[in-house]
């Protein structure tokens, strides 16, 4: 029995923890649950996304693996923390959206510091608009893409458990460095966050002088407000830690609306661009 800790049970944790438990992955997890709510840990335990809760992270302190699941600006805080509770040889991981900072300090505290725990940086490419764990979903990492930017105090078994352990959740396993990983998942996920934000703000102005405009709606429009439903919580950190690789993405888009923006009123020009944009 491999006995994994999770830290932070909202969406992410919810899911992977439910995932765990399933019959799929053959019955070889324990699972204990941290978070801060003990209304959190009740759901969680009624959903059977674990197998205990604490509200401590001395709770940890026997696992095998631990998964800290929450805002990327507090991982490498937590791993400090674990350091002083858990057994040396326990792993740890993470499931952020960015993946160089963390990696950067996490060098730095085994550099300056007596923190020396194994950490394996992993990022699930999965999740939902919504949050907290009434959103977790057992299937959410079927056929999703898991990918592992490196680990430190680094060991081939370390890696193989921890890819093992996100097979066993549906999983695909990729290998990507951290400073590659940023930069595509700035376009792939963080600017289109950025853009959806943006545009739910527009919508919500001009709602308040024109309540109708939600009875002419349709898909394009939901899946925009659906992604804007997105928790800032979560998201604020990672445009913060990404803001580079942000921003850079955004420049281009930015220049290619502005391109948008001057020949709007040629529906030949207009076609010939919209043409471009799916060569």
């Amino acid at each position: 029995m491999i006995n994994v800790a999770i830290i932070g049970l909202g969406q992410m944790g919810g899911s992977l923890g439910l995932a765990l438990k399933s019959k799929s992955a053959g019955n070889k997890y324990y699972i204990i649950g941290i978070a801060r709510k003990q209304e959190t840990l009740k759901t969680a335990l009624k959903i059977g996304a674990v197998d205990k809760v604490s509200l401590s992270l001395q709770d940890a302190k026997d696992c095998d693996i631990v998964v800290i699941c929450t805002p990327v600006d507090t991982i490498v805080p937590i791993y400090k923390q674990l350091s002083k509770i858990v057994e040396k040889d326990t792993i740890i991981t993470d499931t952020g959206s960015v993946k160089e900072e963390i990696e950067k300090q996490i060098k730095y505290s085994l550099l300056t510091t007596h923190c020396s725990l194994p950490f394996v940086a992993v990022h699930p490419m999965a999740g939902k608009e919504k949050s907290g764990i009434l959103s977790a979903d057992a299937e959410m990492f079927k056929n999703a893409n898991v990918i592992i930017t490196g680990s430190f105090k680094k060991s081939e078994k370390n890696e193989k458990l921890v890819a093992k352990m996100w097979k066993d959740a549906g999983a695909n396993i990729i290998n990507m460095p951290a400073k590659k990983h940023d930069e595509l998942v700035a376009l792939t996920s963080h600017l289109t966050h950025c853009v959806a934000f943006s545009f739910n703000k527009i919508y919500k102005d001009v709602k308040k002088k024109n309540p109708e405009v939600d009875k002419i709606t349709a898909g394009s429009f939901k899946s925009m407000v659906r992604v804007a439903a997105s928790s800032a919580d979560m998201w604020a950190p990672i445009f913060a830690a990404n803001n580079k690789n942000i921003i850079k993405h955004l420049d281009a888009f930015i220049k290619e609306l502005n391109v948008f923006k001057k020949i709007l009123k040629s529906k030949g020009k207009v076609k010939r661009e919209i043409l471009n944009t799916q060569k």
